[in-house]
């Protein structure tokens, strides 16, 4: 009867290890699992409140897009261009000139002394 009571104390400090064991398992696959659903609760719930900013960004990427397309491409840089041909050209002239200002300045200078020289002698001989 000795053997036939320790068997059944061992079953049951058998029993009592599995079930521990298993009901430590049950546990933590069951937080495992938890952990998993709340995530992905958590995950839906914030992609829902981030939509409205997901559009938004969307939005204002095709209005980015359309700026530097439609407004620069189109708009801005030929006239852009226009104004850089046109300062080119007035500035070539300018270069090309400079001589020939400067040439001027001095006939200019010249025409004045004499046309003073001129009056001052018409002035005499009219008197």
């Amino acid at each position: 009867m000795v053997d036939k009571e320790m068997l059944t104390a061992i079953a049951e400090l058998l029993d009592e290890k599995l079930e521990e064991k298993l009901e430590q398992k049950l546990e933590e696959k069951l937080e495992e699992k938890l952990d998993q659903k709340l995530d992905q609760k958590l995950d839906e719930k914030l992609d829902q409140k981030l939509q409205p900013v997901y559009d938004r960004l969307d939005r204002l990427e095709s209005d980015m897009k359309y700026v530097r397309v439609v407004q620069l491409e189109n708009h801005i840089i030929p006239r852009l261009n226009t104004i850089e041909a046109c300062y080119v050209d007035t500035a070539k002239r300018y270069v090309e000139r400079t001589e020939q200002i400067d040439a001027m300045c001095a006939d200019i200078k010249v025409l004045q002394s004499v046309v003073l020289d001129h009056s001052q002698k018409l002035s005499r001989i009219s008197v």
